[in-house]
This record gives C-alpha cells, structure tokens and sequence, in this order.
C-alpha cells in the first residue's frame, strides 16, 4: 500500500531493539532525519523502538519511508503517533506474507531480510548480543551490504551486539563533535560504491 515509486529510490535500513535506551532513540532519529534531508528514503520494520522513530522522524522531517510489516498487510493500521505526519505519497507499506497471516516472532525474522533487500545500506542502532537486530547485522555483513553500526561510550547491555557487529566488519557510526550529530558522510560515501548498487525491482 502506498507510492511504489519509493522503491526507486535510494534507500538505507534502520534496525534497533524494541526496547532501545533513550540514548538510541536519539540516534535513530538524527539518522532518519539526516536521511530525509539527504533525499534518502527510510527503510525498518514498524515495530515499536528504533523501527517506529525512525519511520516517523522520517516523516516529520518531509521524508519518505519504507514500512516492512512481520504480519499480513490486512493487519497494518497507522499508529497514533504518526496520524499527524502521515501521507501515502512519503509512504509505502509492504509485506512478504500472505494478508491475513498474524504476527509471529520468526516471521519478524524472516522479515529483516526484505529490510536488506530494499537497502542500499544498513544502520544498526542497538543489537543486543543475540536476537533479531544482531542477526540483521551479520546478514548485511553476509550480503556484502555496508553496515554502520552507531558506537557509544560506555555502551547499555541493549547495545552489547554493537561490538560484535564492528568486529565483523560493521563501520562504526560516530558523532561529530562540532555538530552533536551522527556522522552520515561515510554512509552516504557508500552509495557511490558499486558494490551498494542493488537490483531495482520491476514495478507491475
């Protein structure tokens, strides 16, 4: 549901916990907002967390974004907290399942792969040292996709995956001291690389 033509367009990833600490959600949102204001449109998976402020400053900030659901599509209804900033023109809802199927955990696994698929890059905002996002960030590494993993100093147990990643291969993901904000240049750095190109898909 929504503007197909945002598949066209280049696009970066969003993963994060559900539960992630004020000091991710943050992160999240100067990202997304640095992506809006770089014509970059916001991919993750409408989850609460990470998923749902990157959606929605995205949104806030005249951007686009990109909502993959776990579930079936006859499931989605539009939070509350994006019913402000909402317009089907920035937006496009997809979902790999068949409509009516619930939600369930392994399928919001199976789901973080169509976050890869439509990206061109991934940002990992807090990985734990198991679970869902961790597993997202090894499948990037895995896909030859750029993976920016944000780092922290003195990093929360929601975060303690953020190292694993960056010892694998993910670029750490740093603030800049002049601008307090994150340092998008090697993101947007990566999307000139061929190696970032992905296959367009066919629009029907």
């Amino acid at each position: 549901m929504g503007n197909l033509q945002l598949l066209k367009k280049r696009s970066i990833g969003f993963c994060g916990s559900r539960k992630a600490s004020e000091r991710g959600l943050e992160t999240a949102e100067d990202c997304s907002a640095q992506a809006a204001e770089s014509d970059v449109v916001v991919v993750s998976g409408n989850a609460a967390g990470v998923d749902l402020h990157a959606h929605l400053e995205a949104l806030k900030n005249g951007g686009e974004t990109i909502l993959v659901l776990p579930e079936g599509i006859n499931s989605f209804s539009i939070r509350k907290p994006f019913r402000d900033y909402w317009d089907w023109s920035r937006v496009l809802v997809v979902s790999q399942f068949e409509p009516d199927v619930p939600w369930r955990s392994y399928n919001a696994m199976a789901r973080n792969k169509i976050i890869l698929g439509l990206s061109c890059a991934m940002i990992v905002i807090e990985a734990g040292d198991r679970g869902g996002t961790l597993d997202a960030g090894k499948s990037t590494l895995e896909a030859n996709t750029p993976l920016f993993v944000a780092r922290y100093s003195n990093a929360g147990e929601q975060a303690r995956g953020n190292e694993i990643l960056i010892g694998m291969g993910g670029v750490p993901l740093n603030r800049l001291k002049s601008t307090n904000r994150a340092n998008m240049d090697k993101v947007w750095a990566a999307f000139t690389d061929p190696n970032c190109a992905r296959v367009q898909p066919k629009l029907i």
